[in-house]
């Protein structure tokens, strides 16, 4: 999930200002051709990992919580439960790759997707991919990650409430559960409704572009700022809820911290070592000069008087 965060920073946020500002120009050549195909792939991969990933991690707590006596997903079906994230918004919008291409119009180079040369049916496959997609990475999760946390939720309401007979480590396992399922529904929740206006933004777009060109342009801004501030709140989210992820944080900025104070005191300590050994290394050397040279002094006094 974060690793898809990442993704839509680097990919999706700067092509969507592009697009805001720039329209659909483009720059031609090689570059411009890979850059036209691999940048909405990418950033729409960023956007399908992140809604599977959650998916998979919400029925990842409904079999830790409703099903204790099953095991949960191992470290092997985990990793295979992540690659199957990214294959499947891979394959699924692999379709960027094929209809994005650039065209030169009025002298200007463009980048637009176009399934195929007639405007008219490509605008008609493009409202039918937008239903799918809308529905397969957005409706059926969402509506999953619903009844999952509904079950789950039930489930907890129904257990008897902990009692004395129920030790400390029972009474803190299930305060953690509680802490778990809080952040994973604040996670969906606000996945949910910061998606939402994007959505409604591909709508407008696909179906009814007059209305989506009489938005004001700071409602689109508006929008675009709530769909992208998904990937800056998760972490945020993450720290408030999660203790071993405040923990993990503080451990890593303590630790930087402190080994490029203790470097830098290191590397001036070093310093400080160096200059004494090279005084004193001069002051030797100095020494050793000034004796060789009264030792010559000498013999050449006792020379000329020999003489």
């Amino acid at each position: 999930m974060a690793a898809a965060d990442i993704l839509d920073v680097i990919t999706a946020i700067p092509l969507s200002l592009v697009y805001l500002y720039e329209s659909a120009k483009w720059f031609p050549g090689r570059f411009g051709v890979i850059l036209c195909k691999c940048l909405p792939f990418l950033a729409f991969i960023s956007i399908g990992s992140s809604v599977l990933t959650l998916t998979v991690m919400t029925f990842d707590r409904y079999l830790a919580i409703v099903h204790v006596m099953k095991r949960p997903l191992s470290l092997k079906l985990t990793l295979v439960a992540i690659t199957l994230t990214w294959l499947v918004s891979g394959l699924v919008f692999a379709s960027e790759i094929y209809k994005y291409k650039l065209y030169n119009e009025s002298g200007q180079v463009i980048c637009a997707p176009r399934w195929v040369e007639d405007l008219l049916a490509s605008h008609k496959i493009t409202m039918y991919e937008m239903i799918v997609r809308f529905v397969l990475f957005y409706l059926i999760p969402l509506l999953a990650m619903t009844v999952l946390y509904s079950k789950i939720v039930l489930h907890m309401w129904r257990r008897k409430a902990p009692g004395e007979h129920i030790d400390k480590n029972q009474k803190r396992i299930e305060i953690q559960k509680r802490k778990v399922i809080s952040m994973l529904v604040t996670i969906v929740t606000i996945f949910a409704l910061c998606w939402l206006p994007a959505h409604v933004n591909h709508f407008l777009v696909t179906f009814n572009f007059e209305a989506f060109s009489c938005l004001p342009t700071s409602l689109i801004l508006t929008f675009f700022l709530m769909t992208h501030a998904n990937t800056a709140i998760n972490p945020c989210l993450y720290f408030i809820f999660n203790e071993i992820f405040r923990e993990g944080f503080k451990h890593q900025i303590y630790h930087r911290l402190s080994g490029r104070f203790s470097s830098g005191s290191d590397r001036l300590s070093s310093i400080r070592a160096e200059a004494i050994s090279g005084s004193a290394t001069a002051s030797r050397i100095t020494l050793l000069g000034s004796k060789r040279g009264s030792t010559r002094e000498d013999m050449y006094h006792e020379s000329d008087t020999l003489v």
